[in-house]
């Protein structure tokens, strides 16, 4: 898989903290979110009303989520710090899209679709590339 790095607000002349969320992320993948099984490890978030959002506690917890159901969760959450999102099609194996967060510090999507990296490559401004990775 081939990755990207987002890093939108933490650059010279950003507002020093990153100026999207995972959300953002997901609206520019497209309608193939929703048609796709979500799962999650790894999961820091912090939530709108301080509360745990039941559908990424039940991803945290090994859940699977449709998209629809994923992207319904997204409105109360304030801020994603960590976590990583894999996205799969009904009748694949593999993910077609990795969306990682690190630390609140950046966002990496890796995939082997290159509309994907393309569609975030037209989206947000600051990226770094990294090669190749097997998964």
């Amino acid at each position: 898989m081939r990755g990207i790095i987002i890093k939108d607000g933490i650059v010279p002349g950003g507002g020093g903290g990153l100026e999207f969320d995972l959300s953002d992320v997901l609206a520019t993948l497209g309608e193939r979110v929703t048609r796709s099984r979500w799962r999650a490890r790894g999961l820091w978030y912090l939530s709108s009303d301080e509360l745990g959002v039941d559908q990424l506690e039940r991803l945290s917890a090994g859940a699977t989520l449709d998209g629809h159901e994923l992207l319904e969760s997204l409105p109360r959450v304030r801020q994603v710090i960590d976590g990583e999102f894999e996205a799969r099609e009904a009748d694949s194996q593999r993910p077609w899209v990795i969306v990682r967060a690190v630390d609140s510090a950046w966002w990496e999507v890796l995939s082997d679709d290159p509309a994907v990296l393309a569609a975030i490559r037209a989206r947000f401004r600051a990226l770094e590339f990294f090669p190749v990775l097997p998964i």
